[in-house]
């Protein structure tokens, strides 16, 4: 095997202190915390739907060293024996367990599992029993000592902990047993007796057990407990306390997700560093009595209850681009319900809403200053306008005889009247430049479907949308172009144009109006800003052409802003903030963030 210095023609610099400025790419030996460390882009995870299992069930077993190679056993209702196989793209029926069981746990891989306990099955009352799964069939091994079902458990097939659950009926049990690989060894108990809690570790001398529900009295927990092979300590709790979630990974390092705080159901999805969670992408389908294994990098999340028994099945992947906003140049007129054009380092902000009064003022963005140049021959807000720096189109709006057809074009030194919209409307559009450009939506009033095609003449209606709306986040072009949210009643849908049609996509994440987005195509989009009462309006999410993935926050909360640029270099500015003022801050967004980490936790 190649040496780092082999690879990199360098050795690794041993240091006191984590230097104060690193390079992505950057490995270096921290002497005082005696750690390998280095410098990666930082990731965020989300949630994907993928192919559903062959059989319904909740209350099933689970072993998953990733999302792509995963094990579901047992279940109910009927209580169940059906194994099934997950290699990443299908579910594959394997060979059944020998005694179908349900609320059974499980550990290890996909090629070499381990299911223990569990309700009634085969045998009446609750299960003590253990099998062991070799890639191909089941084998009834040793004993639990304690029957119980809805356990947590963690480790792998030859080195694993069994620890809570119920013995119903009766009260949640804080028992907690160790598997060698050939016996069950009973240890110390948990500090909180519950069942339906999660758990997560590589083997018997190291886990960390979370959520559940305490009996008697009955309720919800977030407490987190670490298992360090002798005894449980208890830890910092889940943000969220609930019972009968999912979850997985090791145990400085895992993933909680779903679960019921009876009612409701939850999508919440929460990672563990060894000290602290973090709430991080939900779910798709909130969910509970689900099942799932993995890393905080790839996890499977598969069947389980929602309003029904559900096959359905999710996958978690780290694979996002977790970027950040920075402080750019302050527009020298601060408003809102503003329009924009050009990229990041090139903008125009173009009339908007003083409040009180509309204007014309437009300013030019160069990647630090604003300034001012050329004003609109029409004052107005609400406006939808696309294009470059030099090459600008402002259409439709609210000017102070109400809603117009107004449309003007900016060669990057004048506003010219050119032929007007068809409808008059506040507007919501984009395009390249002054010559293509697509409206649509807006409130003429009512709140419009209208969708118009500019050919650098002519405004042409064509298609309409499927859902009317106004204040909604917009990009692209005129052959492919996106919207998403809007009002009233702070929308998530999404639809994307192809130059033809609107074709209803994936919603936001949380649906509000006021926002405003960036992206060159219906692909790949930046959406962020909101309007109260939706909080906090500093709102980021990152379009990927399926799915939206919440981002880091906008610095100022605030609503009806300037948006512009690309999914990976964007600009805002301007807008209403959240405690009600004007303002004519400007943020500059990369979609790439640094981060430090630890190798021996990654």
């Amino acid at each position: 095997m190649a040496t780092y210095k082999e690879l990199k023609g360098t050795n690794i610099e041993a240091v006191s202190s984590d230097p104060s400025n690193p390079i992505e790419g950057q490995v270096w030996y921290n002497t005082t915390s005696n750690v390998l460390k280095g410098q990666r882009p930082n990731l965020s995870g989300s949630w994907a739907s993928v192919s559903a299992m062959n059989t319904a069930r909740y209350g099933a077993g689970s072993a998953a060293a990733s999302g792509t190679a995963a094990l579901v056993f047992g279940g109910y209702p009927p209580i169940k024996d059906e194994t099934e196989s997950w290699n990443g793209s299908a579910w594959t029926e394997v060979n059944d367990m020998n005694q179908a069981n349900s609320f059974v746990v499980g550990t290890g891989t996909s090629t070499a599992a381990i299911g223990f306990g569990g309700g009634p099955g085969d045998s009446p009352g609750l299960q003590n029993r253990t099998e062991l799964w070799n890639g191909t069939n089941w084998t009834e091994v040793n004993n639990l000592n304690t029957a119980r079902q809805r356990m947590g458990s963690s480790g792998v097939q030859t080195s694993a902990v069994g620890f809570g659950g119920d013995t119903d009926p009766g009260p949640s049990s804080a028992l907690s047993e160790t598997w060698n690989g050939t016996n069950w060894t009973e240890t110390n108990n948990l500090n909180t007796a519950r069942r339906g809690l999660a758990g997560a570790g590589v083997d018997n001398t190291a886990a960390v057990g979370f959520g559940g529900i305490s009996s008697p009295p009955s309720n919800q927990v977030g407490d987190t407990e670490n298992w360090n092979g002798t005894n449980w300590t208890e830890v910092n709790n889940l943000n969220t306390a609930r019972g009968f979630l999912g979850g997985g990974g090791a145990y400085t390092s895992a993933l909680a997700f779903g679960g019921t705080q009876d009612p409701p159901r939850v999508a919440n999805t929460e990672q563990w560093n060894g000290t602290n969670w973090t709430e991080v992408n939900d779910l798709n389908t909130a969910i509970y009595y689900t099942t799932g294994d993995g890393t905080t990098t790839s996890s499977i999340c598969a069947s389980g209850f929602t309003t029904t028994t559900v096959a359905s099945a999710e996958e978690w992947t780290l694979s996002n681009l977790v970027g950040a906003w920075s402080t750019g140049g302050t527009m020298n007129t601060a408003r809102y319900l503003i329009g924009a054009a050009g990229i990041y380092t090139a903008a125009l902000g173009i009339a908007g809403d003083l409040d009180p009064g509309r204007t014309g003022i437009t300013e030019s963005y160069n990647g630090s200053n604003w300034t001012e140049v050329n004003d609109t021959n029409t004052a107005r807000q609400g406006h939808g306008s696309n294009g470059t720096q030099t090459s600008a189109l402002l259409y439709g709006g609210y000017a102070s005889s109400g809603q117009v057809t107004d449309t003007e074009s900016w060669n990057g030194t004048n506003w010219t009247e050119v032929n007007n919209l068809n409808t008059a409307r506040g507007a919501m559009g984009a395009g390249a430049d002054n010559t293509s450009a697509v409206a649509f939506g807006g409130n003429a009033p009512p709140y419009s479907v209208n969708t118009e095609l500019w050919n650098g003449t002519n405004w042409t209606e064509v298609n309409n949308l499927n859902t009317a709306r106004a204040g909604s986040g917009r990009n692209g072009i005129a052959t492919s172009a996106l919207i998403y949210g809007g009002a009233p009643g702070n929308k998530t849908e999404t639809e994307s144009w192809n130059g033809t049609n609107w074709t209803e996509l994936n919603d936001l994440n949380t649906g509000r109006e006021g926002l405003n987005g960036a992206g060159t195509n219906s692909t790949a989009a930046l959406g962020f800003g909101a309007h109260p009462p939706v909080s906090p309006g500093a709102l980021t999410e990152t379009w990927n052409g399926t799915n939206w993935t919440e981002n880091a926050d906008l610095n100022s909360s605030r609503g009806y802003l300037g948006g512009t640029g690309t999914e990976t270099n964007a600009l805002a500015f301007g807008g209403q903030l959240s405690t009600g003022p004007l303002t004519g801050a400007t943020e500059e967004w990369v979609n790439q963030s640094p981060t430090t980490v630890t190798f021996s936790d990654s």
